[in-house]
């Protein structure tokens, strides 16, 4: 890198001023006369809400929708029913985890596989990877054949990376070589074996 003397800096557009300019334009606003508003509307009670989500996961949950206006209502509504109702849940999934049989080593050895599965070279085989994943999960007896079977995948997918680009490389020289022995077995007039070609 060496200075460069004729260098002004960053370039811009040249701009001039425009005498007719009026600022941003926006759209003209007329009196609409079917307009209006009501000021108590007589709504149907809500009965039900939709909530559409596209997901991989299963064993989502939605209840206790609230639908207020006022934060401070929400808030309260949150700290009385929501919270308490978390905590428990909270406390029932670590019994269930300990009566699973899943210890900290095997939880530790699926965030690494989930991990492991999120490498951006193994995307083709991410599906997979993570379905015997979520199967290790719900049953822990099978940590070690998950490890065996993620292990042969990983060891499968480097040995395509290293080795398959050389067998490319040996398959065009391959071919290469076939193609300069043709030539070179054809005379100056183009026979080859009683054939002209």
């Amino acid at each position: 890198m060496k200075a460069n003397p004729a260098y002004k800096g960053k370039w811009h557009a040249p701009r001039i001023d425009n005498p007719s300019y009026k600022g941003i334009w926006k759209p003209q606003q007329i009196p609409n006369p079917s307009y209006f508003e009501l000021e108590k509307p007589d709504f149907e009670p809500i009965a039900a809400i939709g909530i559409e989500i596209w997901t991989m996961q299963d064993g989502i949950l939605f209840d206790n929708i609230l639908i207020v206006d006022d934060e401070k209502v929400a808030e309260a509504y949150r700290e009385k029913t929501w919270k308490p109702k978390y905590e428990l849940e909270k406390e029932k999934d670590k019994v269930q985890d300990a009566s699973s049989g899943v210890s900290s080593f095997q939880k530790k050895i699926f965030d690494i596989l989930y991990w492991i599965a999120d490498i951006p070279f193994l995307g083709a085989y991410k599906s997979k990877i993570i379905d015997v994943i979520e199967k290790g999960e719900k049953q822990p007896n099978l940590t070690i054949g998950i490890l065996v079977s993620v292990t042969v995948v990983l060891t499968s997918a480097i040995s395509m990376l290293v080795f398959g680009q050389k067998k490319a490389a040996v398959t065009t020289a391959s071919s290469k070589a076939a193609s300069s022995s043709n030539d070179a077995s054809t005379d100056e007039k183009g026979y080859n074996g009683g054939k002209q070609f």
